[in-house]
């Protein structure tokens, strides 16, 4: 018990425990304040805010549910660390898929020149575009469905999550790129 208090997993004397971390997750206005202000000062851009808040509700939900005696001792705290964990991992997939509309103008430019339509080409242009105005989940399933052309089965194994999820992530991605496509009157 003294190695879990050094720790600084048990709440015994600690003034600053909120019993609210064992209540509602991520409620109240100042929790999601302090999320969104940590998030913004990462870098974030303002209309990825939400999506960050509900990342680190979901940390917050995962870490109350696996019920293995840790509790969080300083909300605040911790709330902080992991919105700034999310604010990286926020700017790695943004750079992770920087400059996708370059890789795909290379790949079109090693096309056999039997092969190149300017048509095809402007397409393909205007799907990058569109790709790179949609969430990095959006991509990831599309890039693994249609460029990749990997099955739903290994998707679901690949990221670990049940097939239905990938079927309806793809149909919410496909839904989103045909919107984009629209906007910018490519179809």
């Amino acid at each position: 018990m003294a190695g879990m208090r050094r720790a600084g997993l048990t709440d015994e004397g600690d003034t600053e425990t909120s019993s609210a971390s064992e209540g509602t997750p991520l409620s109240e206005a100042a929790d999601v304040g302090l999320v969104r202000a940590v998030l913004l000062l990462g870098g974030v851009p303002w209309g990825e805010l939400d999506d960050g808040v509900q990342q680190v509700r979901l940390k917050l939900l995962e870490t109350q549910a696996r019920r293995t005696g840790e509790r969080i001792r300083k909300r605040q705290a911790w709330l902080s660390v992991v919105a700034s964990r999310v604010a990286v991992d926020w700017h790695r997939a943004r750079d992770r898929d920087a400059g996708l509309h370059d890789r795909l103008a290379a790949r079109w430019e090693q096309r056999p020149p039997g092969e190149r339509f300017e048509d095809d080409r402007l397409l393909a242009l205007a799907v990058a575009d569109g790709l790179e105005g949609l969430p990095a989940v959006q991509r990831q399933i599309l890039a693994l469905r249609f460029y990749t052309d990997l099955p739903v089965r290994e998707i679901a194994r690949l990221l670990h999550i049940p097939e239905g999820t990938v079927k309806s992530r793809l149909h919410t991605a496909v839904a989103a790129i045909g919107a984009r496509l629209r906007e910018m009157e490519v179809i």
